[in-house]
């Protein structure tokens, strides 16, 4: 089957937040919304056509979750990357940002520090500091063409820090779209062993790999190394579903597994809700093809934007994303400050892209454009910010 990923779709006056909450993040809501990481294509005809068979039913009561479900993610990671795991080490939780939290207070005391490689998502310190822990950076280091690379003389000083107990590492990386090769993977996880810190990876973007690349499991590297490595993903980015607002965890050691089942007891959140429930398990076992076509697609939406700026708008610098539909765009050439050049982008640009300072202070002069839209979307993003430098290029 061949599937659509170009139909224009108005999502104004449906609640969603990528197009009408701007006005709490931005100077308006009158800006075209290539920020917030959800995607404006329909997800998955085959998880549209399970949810609505739930809601013909009419009920929406509470639902429990059958073993298929679990089964069902298992059997996609095996058969989408070759590692085999048991589904009794996986569980269910709302989302990866809330088991973060989770993870963070249960594992760490206050004042306690945990290492992140900046620049990266924002909520992974904002969830540290949230918590009273200390966020250390491993600052990840940038060539001339915008490709990054972990420098390990740094992280190695870092993790040997008896104080740091815990790393949360983002595979593949958001923002910067490294997919790490299995010698990197190798050589932090060791350098983890060695210093007797655990690893939490967040796997989320995972199904988002572009062609020539690869996501290796963090835990598939051995025993020891999955011992050591407690995962997060969902299918959330994957097919579009991130408002159903689930995720799994899967742990290697029963007692920790039981500790999280049990913060999710307390805190009463153990349940899905009926449309998760059946859009988590049609995605996983009905959805390989419409997958591969998306990603087919976003690798002509990142092939589009890099030319259209090396042919047009040489003074911003972009390197293509491995993975995610996220691209890292290098602004800095425009000499604006971090406050100036958000600025440019809402004033300017008439465009809401997330600032890179909000992932560091090292994505200063950067902005992060999510291009998981029709091309049509994309088109415009670009010629808006071709416009506003052209202005600024004649205004020099």
């Amino acid at each position: 089957m061949k599937y659509s990923f170009n139909e224009k779709i108005d999502r104004t006056g449906n609640h969603a937040a990528k197009w009408e909450e701007m006005g709490k993040k931005f100077i308006s809501d009158d800006l075209w919304p290539m920020w917030i990481a959800d995607m404006d294509l329909k997800t998955a005809p085959e998880i549209i056509e399970a949810m609505r068979e739930k809601v013909e039913q009419g009920i929406f009561g509470y639902v429990y979750r059958p073993d298929s479900y679990y089964q069902a993610a298992a059997d996609w990671l095996e058969r989408r990357f070759g590692y085999k795991i048991d589904p009794a080490t996986l569980i269910n939780s709302p989302g990866v940002v809330p088991t973060l939290s989770l993870l963070v207070r249960s594992m760490t005391k206050p004042g306690e520090k945990i290492l992140i490689q900046s620049p990266v998502y924002y909520p992974f310190a904002a969830t540290i500091r949230d918590n009273g822990r200390e966020v250390v950076e491993n600052k990840l280091v940038k060539d001339d063409e915008g490709y990054y690379t972990i420098d390990f003389e740094d992280f190695e000083k870092k993790v040997s820090d008896e104080s740091i107990g815990l790393f949360i590492m983002c595979s593949p990386h958001n923002p910067v779209g490294r997919v790490w090769k299995r010698e990197e993977l190798q050589k932090m996880s060791d350098l983890c062993l060695k210093y007797k810190v655990r690893v939490i990876s967040d796997e989320i973007w995972r199904d988002i790999i572009m062609p020539g690349h690869k996501h290796i499991p963090t835990a598939s590297l051995g025993k020891e190394i999955e011992n050591n490595t407690i995962t997060c993903f969902s299918p959330t980015k994957t097919f579009n579903i991130a408002g159903l607002q689930a995720s799994f965890v899967t742990f290697p050691r029963r007692e920790e597994w039981e500790k999280f089942d049990n913060e999710l007891g307390i805190l009463d959140i153990k349940r899905n809700s009926p449309f998760s429930l059946v859009a988590f398990e049609t995605g996983y076992t009905k959805c390989d093809e419409w997958v591969n076509q998306l990603v087919e697609h976003l690798n002509g939406n990142m092939d589009y934007v890099i030319n259209f700026i090396r042919e047009k708008i040489p003074e911003i610098k972009v390197k293509k994303p491995e993975g995610t539909y996220l691209m890292w765009l290098d602004f800095s050439a425009l000499g604006l400050c971090k406050e100036d050049t958000s600025k440019f982008m809402q004033e300017k640009c008439k465009i809401a892209l997330d600032d890179g300072f909000w992932f560091g202070e090292n994505g200063i002069g950067f902005e992060r454009m999510n291009i998981a839209c029709p091309r049509y979307m994309v088109e415009e993003g670009m010629n808006r910010i071709e416009k506003a430098v052209k202005e600024w290029r004649e205004g020099k």
